[in-house]
């Protein structure tokens, strides 16, 4: 089993006033906005249900078996602009004995992202095709501030401190896909992958020492590289039916986490980690009852729960501690099972053949939260109180696409509750 670690690294285990006490873990990296759907506008018009059509170059990332169904070599390239919102504690108070949170409020903080998403190139033969590419895997930052949570029962638990929290963290994948024609209907594909880490964070946090105001932040520091593979085959029912399978390895990153001190007298805090990006393993299924129609379904398995097994905190000397692990062990991500449909319609007989597309899929919740109710006081009860938000996202998409003779032209836009997302995205092929 991989070595694992956090996505939310904490704060120091400060001597504090009695009654109050400080948080372990980080909340800027609870909610990170992975994206495991295919590349490519067409694909997101379509809910992202791609892995058993795979028909164009953003194959080479999704089901790079679907590569030998290409019949000329292809450039492909894909902007994709992100809109997205962070859940947090914003404030209120809890209670400890009994556990209610009711009396606690959340706000959201708004951040978006843009960049050049993905872009390929395709060379295919008559029973085989390789291709190269470079994917944005993951792309997000936030920044918010809590005022805190009151307790409301002090005499057994004291008040969690303010803070604010910033990060920005992004992974680049960069590409090498292979495929093969085992037969007219049957074809695999391999896919070696570099990801690479850039990880910036930093919340700092007000605490209070008799009538004094403590200042001190945690930090998370890295920019690595790690190998990862795909695994993909697709198979060929016949004219109306085909299917596909994927299996995705992504790899773990290691990068520093510290706390450094503000306006207290002590030593700043190194320390490795490790952070596991998630594996996935996918079916898709594609029916085209006419010429015109094509529907596809995914289905995926995700596992999120990589991310927080055997979950680690920074600022403890000895992680096995039973102190220690009674406020980290319930600190857990669910495995999740994104369900995506989409429907392309193409009208076959226009001078310039048009599509129109639609679709939907449900992004599970992949939030840290805790599990269950908390025994004890100090730690546990924070990251109960903290750690305490997360829903399933229902997603809807449309799109419209242009297959000229040389040059296909793809927009599309995805949207749930919190995030929204808009691409653009060509193909030149010769």
């Amino acid at each position: 089993m991989k070595k694992m670690l956090p996505l939310a690294i904490g704060a120091a285990l400060l001597a504090a006033a009695p009654g109050a006490f400080a948080i372990t873990d980080e909340e800027g990296n609870a909610s990170l906005q992975f994206n495991f759907a295919a590349p490519g506008a067409r694909s997101l018009a379509m809910g992202g249900a791609f892995i058993g059509l795979a028909d164009d170059a953003t194959a080479a990332f999704s089901n790079p078996a679907g590569l030998v169904q290409l019949a000329s070599k292809e450039i492909s390239f894909e902007q994709r602009i992100n809109d997205f919102s962070t859940e947090y504690v914003q404030g209120g108070s809890y209670s400890a004995d009994p556990f209610d949170i009711d009396g606690v409020t959340y706000a959201e903080a708004r951040s978006s992202t843009h960049s050049p998403s993905f872009v390929s190139f395709v060379w295919p033969h008559e029973r085989w095709a390789v291709a190269v590419y470079r994917h944005e895997f993951l792309n997000y930052e936030t920044a918010f501030a809590s005022g805190g949570v009151t307790s409301a029962q002090p005499e057994l638990v004291g008040d969690i401190f303010p803070f604010s929290a910033n990060i920005d963290v992004n992974i680049t994948n960069y590409g090498l896909s292979g495929a093969f024609k085992a037969t007219d209907q049957l074809s695999f594909g391999l896919s070696l992958n570099n990801y690479n880490l850039q990880l910036d964070s930093n919340t700092r946090r007000f605490t209070t020492f008799g009538d004094s105001v403590v200042r001190f932040s945690t930090q998370q520091q890295g920019d690595d590289g790690a190998f990862g593979f795909s695994l993909g085959a697709q198979y060929r029912i016949n004219d109306q039916w085909q299917t596909g399978l994927v299996y995705r390895h992504a790899p773990e990153f290691k990068y520093t986490a510290s706390i450094v001190p503000g306006s207290i007298n002590f030593a700043r805090i190194d320390k490795t980690a490790y952070f596991n990006t998630p594996d996935l393993f996918g079916v898709g299924l594609v029916y085209r009852p006419t010429d015109a129609w094509t529907v596809a379904l995914d289905v995926s398995h995700v596992m999120y729960s990589e991310l927080t097994d055997d979950m680690q905190s920074n600022f403890r000397l000895d992680d096995s501690d039973p102190v220690s692990r009674a406020a980290l062990d319930p600190l857990e991500i669910d495995d999740g099972v994104e369900v995506r449909l989409g429907m392309e319609y193409t009208f076959t007989e226009a001078k310039v053949p048009f599509s129109i597309r639609a679709g939907l899929w449900n992004d599970p919740e992949h939030t840290i939260r805790f599990q269950g109710t908390p025994s004890g006081v100090g730690d546990t009860i924070a990251n109960a109180v903290l750690f305490s938000t997360g829903d399933d996202e229902l997603h809807t998409s449309v799109g419209f696409g242009w297959a000229f003779e040389k040059v296909q032209i793809d927009a599309a836009f995805d949207a749930s509750e919190r995030n929204e997302t808009v691409s653009l995205s060509g193909v030149v092929r010769f």
